[in-house]
This record gives C-alpha cells, structure tokens and sequence, in this order.
C-alpha cells in the first residue's frame, strides 16, 4: 500500500470491526486500500466500519473504492457503514457522489457500529 493512506483495524468483539483510515485515498491507493480492508475483514465478521475521520483528501476514486466495498462485502453477506463526522472536509465528495443514498454514513464509528448492531432487529421486525 502506498504511504499516502494508513489503516488501523480494530476488532469490535461482536463480530464487527472499524478500520480507521488516515492520509489520502485516492487513485494511488485504491486497489491497496480495497483489497487491505477485504483481506481484514474475515468472512464470518458481520460486518465493517470503516472510520474517515483521518481521511485528509477523497477524490471520486476513493468514493469508488468505498462503493466497490460495500459491494464486496454485500456478496459475503455482510454489513457495511462508513463514519464521517458531519464537518469533515472529504464528506462533500460522498455528498456530491450520492453515497449518502446509497451507502450508511454516520457521524462516528460508535454511531456506525450501533447502527450495524440494531440491524438484525429491524431485519426480523421486516419479516414479521
């Protein structure tokens, strides 16, 4: 991976975890930072966070990687949610992407884990 973008993952215990990301993401890391966070994320986990409060720069590509994710992760059945504080400087490339209608953004990894958490609940709510 290249060093314009770092990636710290911390396992949740329940099954989910956060992968903190710091630096840039962009076209020169996205196939680094796509595959590092697939090769974290182990196939029985429920699901991932991945946190972009360190994130100093986000161009289109790194929305695509973002997008390429969660659609990785839906084919393992798995649950996907990024956490951007509301005034972060990278959030407007998400909000001008559509990602906030496609993707789960929250403010914070722990609003992001809660709301992975709550999930199965409102699944079975659905269902009933």
């Amino acid at each position: 991976m290249s060093d314009l973008a770092r990636i710290e993952v911390i396992d949740a215990d329940d099954g989910l975890l956060v992968a903190r990301l710091a630096g840039d993401l962009d076209l020169a890391n996205l196939h680094a930072v796509h595959t590092a966070l697939l090769d974290a994320t182990p196939n029985d986990a429920f699901g991932l966070v991945v946190d972009l409060a360190g994130v100093q720069f986000l161009d289109s590509s790194g929305v695509e990687t973002l997008f390429r994710l969660q659609r990785s992760l839906g084919v393992r059945q798995q649950r996907f949610a990024v956490a951007i504080p509301p005034e972060a400087t990278t959030r407007r490339a998400l909000e001008l992407s559509g990602a906030a209608g496609e993707m789960a953004l929250c403010p914070s990894a722990d609003a992001a884990l809660a709301m992975l958490r709550a999930a199965p609940e409102r699944d079975e709510q659905q269902a009933v």
